[in-house]
């Protein structure tokens, strides 16, 4: 059975998977709910694996996103994504399935040379990339905060109220997912160290344990690079 580490980045586990065919494999399966989300969006209909051909060309186009990511160039969501989106296109245009009102297009714009598909087509695969990321991302989320036993509803609910308070909790998470000795105590037993940040801080330990809950939540989003905490941790 394949186990990525558990601090690494997807990013970070994509560029990981390449020349090995288990840990590539597992990553697929991992994301074909993924792959199954970005089709189904394009065509605005229920696909299934197995049956419809489409999610076939998704595989194949996540795998190639794998093997062509640069990390330099943003998140790998958003990459896999554009990825799928182009062989589907490919896809429909060798198919002939969309035969009407032929324009040039190429990132929006028109140009002669980069090959020709239908309006409708353009308007299909039309969104809101960084919305659906960002969704995508929260899944992701939930998922990491189950295995800490923390729901997502749970953590909504604890969030402090008062902007001071939870500003004291980010930071106290920023020194530890900074922190190697912090963060590999934290992965190994599940437990905040409060004795260890005791040594580091000034804060209450009791503040630190009313907290403990959140202030590991934050850690896993600030450790696995998640974008949707950007704008929560920029002032801080």
């Amino acid at each position: 059975m394949v186990i990525f580490s558990k601090t690494q980045t997807l990013e970070e586990r994509v560029l990981d998977t390449r020349g090995d065919r288990e840990k590539t494999s597992t990553l697929i399966t991992q994301f074909k709910p993924f792959i199954a989300s970005v089709i189904q969006k394009r065509l605005g209909k229920f696909v299934e694996y197995g049956v419809d051909d489409e999610l076939s060309i998704g595989l194949l186009a996540f795998n190639e996103a794998i093997n062509t990511y640069d990390i330099n160039k943003g998140k790998f969501l958003s990459f896999a994504r554009l990825v799928i989106s182009n062989r589907l296109i490919d896809y429909f245009r060798k198919q002939s399935k969309f035969s009407s009102a032929l324009i040039s297009y190429d990132n929006g714009e028109d140009n002669t040379t980069s090959g020709l598909i239908d309006k409708k087509s353009v308007e299909l695969f039309a969104y809101d990339s960084e919305a659906e990321d960002r969704k995508y991302e929260i899944i992701e989320y939930t998922r990491e905060l189950g295995q800490w036993g923390i729901s997502f509803n749970e953590l909504v609910r604890i969030c402090p109220r008062q902007d001071n308070l939870r500003n004291e909790y980010i930071r106290i998470a920023i020194l530890i997912s900074r922190d190697k000795t912090l963060l590999d105590e934290l992965y190994r037993t599940k437990r905040l160290p409060i004795k260890m940040l005791e040594k580091k801080l000034t804060i209450h330990r009791k503040k630190i344990e009313r907290g403990r809950i959140y202030i590991i939540a934050l850690v896993v989003a600030i450790v696995k690079k998640y974008s949707f905490l950007d704008m929560t941790t920029r002032n801080i």
